[in-house]
């Protein structure tokens, strides 16, 4: 009966969102959808008593076990040691000084302790490797006692911070000036635990502009100087970002909103991959996405990742800004359990492509889990399965998603396991082959009929993942 049920309700959604039927079998086959106006980042408030019960329920909930859900993620493969250019510290003040006279392709090794940071780490020199020694990120701590930035890469190509422990920073954890031709930075195996406006922030390459470079568009570079400056080919991948509770601080400019995990701007050939993100949240529910890229950024890879009890999920593009944001955008493979906003949100984007991702929304079928709108040339949604509602502006390629009642297909919602259990049978086989996309969430690979969403089903658990 629910198999049934969940026909039934995706058949009418697709007449909403498309005009068309969509087949009973609860896949979404049809080539386009329709929008409606939006708001700049919100929800409308619910209607109904039950509704609105429901949408402070979610607000007000506690983040899940963070070690349960960290469990899910592949783990970091450990890095190979260094060679040569070591300097090994064990406090801040040597952490300083090794930062202060190291040279070119130095690996700065942080022995396992607590650093209280009086002020920002800022790396000026190519091929700095921050690394905690023992690989053991939870023992090696830079804690920058409520202190503005922790690590700040200014104009320093191919630098790496990994395995350890950022906290308590009041604006950014790790802060890439793109305004200073910062290339290839690499963030590996990284804790960002209670940072409260961004985890990870990427400006872009502003130029003299009389406004600050990470508000929007303002650029006033030339393009090709633009486009040559511009972060390209990084990666933040095996990191863990997670605030204990909502911001607090109301006098952010944004009523205590202004908070996000990773906003990054101007990206070119970027990956974001196998990250867990838990908690990142505003006051009043208006905290910007876990993951937001934006401003010009083409060729972002965003796959794998887990996101649970983050006010929104996945951002490509901003509703206000510039009038194109992401280029050949790829969000795939991720287990998103939303928030009191979105789970994805796709704005000003073309050629973007949003495959194989499974979302749960806990306000239920009535909510609006996924908006594509402002502009979606070339875009495509294709094999997801969506707890809630989608909003897909006309345009977009919508093909073999199951989108609507989806109660009983996960095994923990609630701590963001979204593996499939046996009620999910109208999602197995039911994708498309995508030649580019051979592999689930767990790094298995698919099957010849692919099952919808981030994980394929597996009976045995233990089957579940087979890559690191």
């Amino acid at each position: 009966m629910r198999i049934a049920l969940a026909a039934v309700l995706v058949l009418a959604l697709d007449v909403e969102l498309t005009g068309q039927s969509a087949p009973t079998t609860g896949r979404s086959t049809t080539a386009a959808a329709s929008s409606r106006p939006s708001g700049r980042r919100g929800r409308a408030t619910a209607g109904t008593a039950d509704e609105r019960e429901v949408r402070t329920r979610v607000f007000r909930q506690e983040n899940p076990d963070v070690a349960a859900v960290v469990k899910l993620a592949a783990k970091a493969p450990r890095l190979p040691a260094p060679t040569d250019l070591i300097i090994r510290v064990r406090t801040a003040d040597e952490l300083y000084e090794a930062n202060r006279t190291c040279r070119r392709g130095t690996t700065i090794l942080l022995e396992e302790g607590l650093y209280e940071l009086p002020r920002t780490v800022v790396i000026r020199t190519d091929g700095v490797c921050l690394r905690g020694a023992s690989g053991d990120r939870e023992k090696v701590i830079l804690d920058r006692q409520g202190g503005s930035e922790g690590v700040m890469l200014a104009g320093a190509d191919d630098v790496l911070v990994a395995d350890l422990t950022i906290r308590n920073c009041a604006r950014m954890g790790v802060d890439v000036k793109g305004e200073s031709d910062t290339q290839r930075t690499r963030i590996y195996n990284v804790k960002f635990h209670n940072i409260f406006v961004r985890a990870v922030k990427g400006t872009h390459p502003a130029g003299r502009s009389t406004h600050p470079p990470d508000q929007g568009d303002n650029s006033n570079l030339p393009d090709a100087q633009f486009f040559r400056t511009r972060p390209t080919g990084g990666s933040i991948r095996y990191c863990l970002f997670v605030n204990d509770h909502r911001k607090t601080n109301p006098r952010d400019g944004f009523g205590g909103n202004y908070v996000g995990g990773i906003d990054m701007m101007g990206l070119k050939n970027w990956t974001i991959s196998d990250n867990v993100f838990v908690g990142i949240r505003g006051r009043t529910g208006g905290g910007r996405g876990a993951i937001f890229v934006w401003v010009h950024s083409e060729d972002v890879t965003v796959e794998r990742n887990i996101i649970v009890n983050c006010d929104n999920g996945i951002c490509f593009g901003n509703p206000s800004g510039a009038a194109l944001h992401m280029t050949r955008g790829v969000a795939r493979n991720n287990f998103i359990v939303a928030g009191v906003r979105r789970a994805f949100e796709i704005v000003r984007t073309r050629d973007t492509r949003v495959d194989h991702n499974t979302v749960y929304d806990p306000m239920g079928t009535s909510a609006l889990a996924v908006h594509f709108f402002q502009g979606a040339e070339g875009d495509q949604f294709r094999n997801n399965i969506v707890h809630g509602r989608a909003n897909l502006q006309k345009g977009v390629v919508s093909a073999s998603n199951f989108i609507g009642d989806c109660a009983g297909w996960f095994v923990d919602p609630a701590g963001g396991d979204l593996h499939l259990t046996p009620a999910a049978r109208a999602a197995f086989g039911a994708a498309r082959p995508l030649a580019d996309l051979t592999e689930d969430f767990d790094r298995r690979r698919r099957k010849a009929a692919p099952d919808l969403g981030a994980a394929e089903y597996a009976d045995d658990p233990a089957d579940r993942r087979s890559g690191p």
